[in-house]
């Protein structure tokens, strides 16, 4: 029954030894999965840098941080962007005759764009902040790049929210993220709606989950109370 920030941003995580081998964290010597503790700059605190939403968010070869920003806005801001315009350009391999680029330069350089743009500054940021995870969620400093002249680039994990608030690193993106927590509750709830009762929420729900959202608000926004919030409500009652 921890609050829902804890999806955000925690102080641990759960691993196993081969998980743990893969985060560098050193795991206890019995079996299977256990509660571990994270020091500071832990890295792997809450959902969001766990490998397993990395890789769902990559393609198993390259992250891909336009993929991780649209997973943010409809997770846990409960915002779905609109579709890419017919016809995009995909980002090629950096020429050979050309300087090693990462993808956040390349995305940079195709969001200078009119048609993309207007989607780009508000995507790219939430997905810019994983950039120190490569697309299976290990921890890097520098981009593996194919092709190119001179040596891997540094990866740059800084970024810009559309509203102007800055942030240097997933974990002071998570603590952004946390400052908006009224929206992550709306959204979760949302979320757990559509387990719920197998259908997506509408603008008729809206209401409803507004009102679950505002009466576990006092409790901290808890699992179990948010869970039983929606469960005692009318959407559910009367689904």
């Amino acid at each position: 029954n921890l609050p829902i920030r804890e999806f955000l941003s925690s102080s641990w995580t759960v691993i196993n030894s081969r998980l743990g081998l893969h985060y560098g964290i050193k795991t206890p010597a019995r079996g299977g999965f256990h509660r571990v503790a994270l020091g500071a700059g832990g890295r792997r605190g809450g959902i969001l840098t766990n490998a397993s939403v990395l890789s769902l968010t990559s393609d198993g070869t390259r992250h891909r941080p336009v993929h991780r920003g649209v997973w943010v806005s409809e997770s846990v801001f409960g915002k779905t962007p609109p579709p890419p315009p017919p016809n995009v350009e995909p980002l090629e391999p950096t020429p050979t005759d050309k300087p090693k680029a990462t993808i956040r330069d390349q995305l940079e350089a195709h969001a200078t764009h009119a048609t993309c743009a207007s989607c780009h500054r508000h995507i790219d940021p939430l997905g810019f902040a994983f950039d120190n995870y490569d697309a299976i969620g290990r921890w890097r400093t520098t981009e593996k790049v194919a092709g190119g002249q001179g040596a891997d680039p540094a990866v740059n994990a800084d970024g810009v929210l559309p509203d102007g608030r800055v942030y240097s690193g997933p974990d002071e993106f998570k603590q952004l993220l946390v400052r908006d927590i009224d929206r992550f509750a709306e959204a979760f709830a949302g979320q757990l709606a559509t387990f719920a009762l197998r259908r997506v929420m509408t603008v008729d729900d809206t209401r409803h989950l507004r009102s679950i959202v505002a009466e576990v608000k006092p409790d901290g926004y808890r699992l179990q109370s948010l869970v039983r919030g929606l469960v005692m409500s009318d959407l559910f009652q009367e689904r």
